[in-house]
């Protein structure tokens, strides 16, 4: 479910109008350890926690953030034992949590590619900033990304839509029937 590819238009688009912005291209953060690429406003920081399940049981996760403004960019990846496969309602929890944050505006399930659930959501918090959400699990890896910026970031707005999760090797996850998967460099 990724939305890269309208994404990068519309960074096109923007880069004509503000030439001295960065290219997309340029701000693409690759991480094929924790099986992920997105495209954050600067070099996220990178920091060990730990995330609670909707059993109650706690497992390592690792986050990356940047902070740009007063706009904050997090990638949480969680980590479920091995064996563990991709479960709709560890998803679900995840969204259910996320939208106690405020008056959600918009949420739909949104499965990554068949067999990865999902969920997108648009919270407006009652301080009036807007969180961009979204929730997926590939393997035993639980995504959560969170956008917390202004109304119409258009930052936020393209971390949110550039998430793309990927394997060990770099190479998206969803499933391109007649075409080659995406494949990302993974750093050393």
């Amino acid at each position: 479910m990724t939305k890269f590819v309208p994404i990068c238009a519309a960074a096109l688009a923007v880069a004509c109008v503000f030439p001295a912005a960065a290219p997309a291209q340029d701000r693409l953060y690759v991480n094929c350890q924790y099986g992920f690429a997105v495209i954050f406003p600067g070099q996220p920081m990178t920091r060990d926690v730990s995330y609670t399940t909707r059993t109650g049981v706690t497992v390592p996760a690792r986050q990356f953030v940047q902070e740009s403004g007063d706009a904050r960019f997090t990638v949480t990846v969680a980590q479920f034992p091995n064996g563990t496969m991709p479960d709709e309602q560890h998803v679900e929890h995840a969204a259910a949590t996320l939208r106690q944050r405020g008056e959600v505006r918009f949420q739909a399930e949104a499965n990554y590619d068949p067999g990865m659930p999902g969920r997108q959501l648009n919270i407006f918090e009652p301080n009036g900033r807007q969180h961009r959400a979204s929730v997926y699990m590939a393997d035993r890896y639980l995504t959560i990304t969170e956008a917390n910026a202004a109304p119409g970031d258009f930052n936020a707005l393209q971390f949110e839509q550039s998430i793309t999760l990927v394997d060990a090797m770099g190479v998206d996850r969803e499933r391109n029937q007649g075409q080659d998967n995406r494949r990302f460099d993974c750093p050393r």
